[in-house]
């Protein structure tokens, strides 16, 4: 902390928003978890309880420095892109599909899923960018 403000530091603010990233994804597996039943959802609650936190202070902390931010744009770009294309682009693709083979049954895209495939989305891009070191 400075002591001329008691605003975090960078170094701090950045330390912070990477913990809070590997929280982030441990509460996403936690939240599959109970989602698909192999936890109880007391335990998914806790978790995803946990991930919420850990993504609203790597929404405060997201500008600490470059690579950070850096780190945050993939990801939120991903997750924006698997979002659009869940919600947009596969209805409109599954019924395209479905009046080709001439089964015009009722939408069966999972659009109730979409906030799981874009946090998912993001977290494997926030990581892969994280890994990779570019």
């Amino acid at each position: 902390m400075n002591q001329s403000d008691g605003q975090p530091t960078p170094r701090k603010a950045a330390r912070a928003h990477l913990v809070c990233s590997h929280i982030a994804a441990v509460s996403f597996l936690v939240l599959i978890a109970g989602r698909t039943g192999l936890i109880p959802q007391e335990i998914a609650v806790l978790g995803t309880t946990f991930g919420v936190v850990s993504i609203v202070v790597m929404f405060i902390t997201r500008n600490s420095d470059e690579w950070i931010s850096s780190l945050w744009s993939s990801g939120a770009n991903a997750g924006f892109v698997a979002a659009i294309g869940l919600l947009l682009i596969l209805p409109y693709s599954e019924g395209f599909i479905d009046g080709l083979m001439g089964n015009e049954s009722r939408l069966d895209t999972p659009h109730g899923l979409a906030s799981y495939f874009a946090f998912g989305a993001f977290l494997i891009a926030y990581n892969l960018k994280r890994i990779r070191g570019y």
